[in-house]
């Protein structure tokens, strides 16, 4: 027995607990071996001498105080100046910062590296953010990412190990790979891969030849390879397509109905859903309650927090005038709505360990106000799950959940472009050319990581059934291409139903018919639309249905703003384009915005225009006189009236110049060549801009604010006169009927109503 306890033995390490838990499985009798996470792996064998590694929701609060202090810099980057959205920043520069860190780059390093300098300000700023972080760390006797070599390996803790066997399922970070390279010096470490198209190209480090399909085993120590061995790809794929997300579940609750009359252990099927929101549809429909969401349940849907979030709206709007610490004032709050509440039992492990970690750092909440410190408790709160005790046999998961596990079945549903792969864009700062520079993951790498994980999916499952929403506005994933499986798609909705069908119902089509209204007042913008839809146009007008707010749109507007206001103050006289792009720029830093993103987006797009301004350079030496910006008319064309808004005109060489800005990825102008329907506005503008007193030679130009190119349109004649003649179709009854061009419907927020 002494013997047994003295042998030494190998430690296994995972990438989930699900991994671990079906390696358990193996073992039915006797010692269990010694297994852990990868993350718990790399936190426990290592440690910086005289610091503690800092509490997640600690280094937030940390961040939140660095933040705070660079206030007089955050108007050059993306923080909004109020509690809220720098709490949404922190996650936004833990990213980037665990990233840098991870992958041992100095920030200060990426000016350096990109040659456009497209955002060394912003990397400036973030700098100093992170400067002012790590001395909060310090200060109180904390370090977060390892840094460089400040750290040691607890060598001890190998003592009793024979080797680690590594089973590796994604990117190793330069810092990870330095840590398992110390370790092998201690130890034998040795890498489990399973190689695809997907990931060859993840394991250049090891400097070996790898082959797509096969399992190997490496020594690190070496690069050796122990073992090579072929996986076999003898599974049952099938492809549906559905008419909406709520069809799919049609095809899902038919598959656990047969797996759970079959017998098949619950163990080995599951429901993988790439969107974690697919989970409401499930919820809705589960009805024998079969259904185990491994997400588990929504925190945010329990009375304690729904009372909190009501009461931060009260001192939102009436401020306490109490002079209680905030902290001791949060203890105080929230223990009396613990008190109260029915979920206290479930709740209240998680309140202790958020106020036992505010409680270590005292000193810094000395400056919060009360909403500060409960908005910043709810959020910690939010991140708190709870397992899904209640749930049936069947498990629901991620497709991160199912690293490594093997499956007799699964349905995968919402293969769809925008769910998969999915990642998360973590730094927009650092495109592909500097990332792969400083040897970090491009977009492309994260890409095809996921696409790995559902490709071992299909490899280590006897049968897959692949489900998707198949509209032209939401095309299926183009893994089904790469795969060749985009020929199996089957029609789901013919053979799946969420309701039964007793008979069959003829679909007929709304018809309506009508005249406009005799006081309707057209734009060219609606003009435009009533060609490309009469259906759109017959819900944005006349019902007069409000669309969501178009976040592209937005940005659009907002650079026509700020130039409108720039060249507002030249008009009739010389044009100072360098003071004009100073002022522009000013008014883009100082624009406040409801979402860092969209600041960022602005900030994008301001810089883009670089070759604008040098054509608005030469066109001021060339004597370019601006006669107005953003003008409205009033005006009558063909017994219709139409108001309007000229984005600019311009005077030289004796033309009057008609200007539309455009800020689009593709823009198309009107040309010579015939269409059934051209773009209206130019036209529309014409007779807007002869209602104002401007008259002589006319010409209508687009400006492609992207590209820095005033195009011509050479149809703008003829446009006139086509114009005219369309009119002519509402002085009679108009069918408003769908368009025949289904493109049109990609990007349309009224597909849902007109069931395209």
């Amino acid at each position: 027995m002494k013997e047994l306890f003295e042998q030494k033995s190998p430690l296994y390490v995972f990438s989930t607990q699900r991994y671990i838990n079906e390696f358990y499985r193996e073992f039915e009798d006797g010692f269990l071996p010694q297994v852990m996470g990868a993350g718990e792996f790399f936190s426990t064998i290592v440690f910086v001498p005289f610091l503690k590694a800092v509490p997640k929701n600690i280094r937030k609060v940390f961040l939140l105080s660095a933040i705070a202090q660079a206030e007089n810099l955050t108007s050059m980057l993306v923080f909004e100046k109020s509690f809220l959205a720098y709490l949404e920043s922190s996650s936004f520069l833990f990213n980037f910062f665990d990233e840098m860190t991870s992958f041992l780059i100095d920030i200060k390093q990426i000016p350096l590296k990109d040659t456009y300098g497209d955002y060394e300000d912003h990397l400036q700023v973030l700098f100093g953010i992170y400067e002012k972080y790590t001395q909060k760390l310090k200060e109180y006797g904390f370090y977060d990412a390892l840094v460089g070599n400040n750290y040691e390996i607890l060598n001890k803790y190998f003592e009793n190990n024979s080797c680690v066997e590594f089973y590796l399922d994604g990117f190793l970070s330069t810092q990870e790979k330095q840590i398992l390279t110390k370790v092998s010096e201690v130890v034998p470490v040795f890498l489990h891969i399973k190689t695809d198209q997907y990931n060859l190209s993840h394991f250049d480090f090891l400097n070996i030849a790898f082959e797509p399909d096969y399992e190997y085993k490496i020594n690190l120590g070496n690069s050796e390879i122990i073992s090579k061995k072929s996986i076999a790809n003898q599974n049952e794929i099938q492809v549906f397509g559905f008419s909406s997300r709520l069809s799919q579940t049609a095809l899902v609750f038919a598959r656990v109905n047969e797996w759970l009359s079959s017998g098949i252990d619950p163990q080995k099927v599951a429901i993988i859903t790439p969107s974690e929101d697919f989970a409401k549809y499930l919820k809705l429909l589960d009805k024998h309650n079969n259904l185990n969401l491994a997400m588990g349940k929504n925190i945010a849907e329990y009375p304690y927090i729904q009372t909190l979030k009501n009461k931060l709206k009260s001192i939102k709007e009436t401020p306490l005038q109490e002079k209680e610490h905030p902290l001791y004032w949060l203890v105080q709050i929230t223990n009396e709505v613990l008190e109260s509440n029915s979920d206290k039992g479930i709740l209240i492990n998680f309140h202790d360990e958020l106020i036992t970690s505010y409680e270590k750092i005292k000193n810094i909440f000395d400056e919060f106000s009360y909403c500060e410190i409960l908005e910043l408790y709810l959020s910690d709160f939010m991140n708190f799950r709870i397992d899904d005790a209640s749930g049936g046999k069947i498990k629901v998961m991620g497709v991160l959940e199912s690293r490594g596990l093997s499956f007799e079945a699964v349905v995968i549903v919402d293969f769809n472009d925008q769910f998969v792969p999915s990642y998360k864009d973590s730094d927009m700062f650092l495109n592909t050319t500097i990332r792969k520079s400083l040897q970090i993951p491009t977009v492309k790498d994260r890409q095809d990581l996921q696409k790995h994980y559902y490709l071992q999916i299909f490899k280590n499952t006897h049968k897959v059934d692949i489900v998707f929403t198949n509209t032209e506005s939401n095309p299926y994933s183009k893994m089904l291409d790469e795969l060749d499986l985009s020929e199996k798609i089957i029609n789901g909705d013919e053979k799946y139903t969420i309701f039964p069908i007793n008979e069959e119902k003829i679909y007929k089509k709304e018809e309506i018919v009508l005249k406009i209204p005799s006081d309707f007042v057209f734009s060219a913008s609606k003009l435009n639309t009533f060609f490309s839809c009469k259906r759109r146009f017959y819900y944005a007008y006349i019902e007069k249905l409000t669309p969501p707010k178009d976040s592209s749109g937005e940005i659009s507007s907002i650079i026509h703003q700020a130039l409108n206001l720039q060249y507002s103050a030249f008009i009739g006289k010389v044009l100072d384009v360098q003071t004009i792009k100073n002022n522009f720029q000013k008014y883009i830093d100082q624009f406040q915005v409801d979402s860092k993103i969209n600041k960022l987006k602005i900030e994008m797009a301001a810089f883009e225009l670089q070759n604008f301004w040098k054509i608005e350079q030469k066109r001021s030496f060339e004597g370019c006189m601006v006669l107005g910006c953003e003008q409205e008319f009033r005006t009558n064309i063909a017994g219709f009236n139409f108001l309007g808004r000229i984005d600019r005109i311009d005077e030289l060489d004796g033309v009057i110049y008609l200007i539309d800005y455009k800020y689009k990825s593709k823009l198309k102008v009107n040309s010579k060549k015939e269409t059934q329907y051209p773009d209206f506005q130019l036209a529309v503008y014409d007779y807007g801009a002869r209602s104002l007193g401007y008259d002589g030679k006319i010409k209508g130009y687009i400006y492609d604010l992207k590209k820095g190119e005033l195009l011509e349109e050479e149809s703008f004649e003829k446009n006139k006169q086509k114009l005219l003649e369309e009119l002519k179709i509402f002085h009679e009854e108009i069918n408003f009927e769908t368009t025949e061009e289904k493109k049109t419907c990609r990007y349309c927020p009224y597909e849902d109503i007109c069931c395209v």
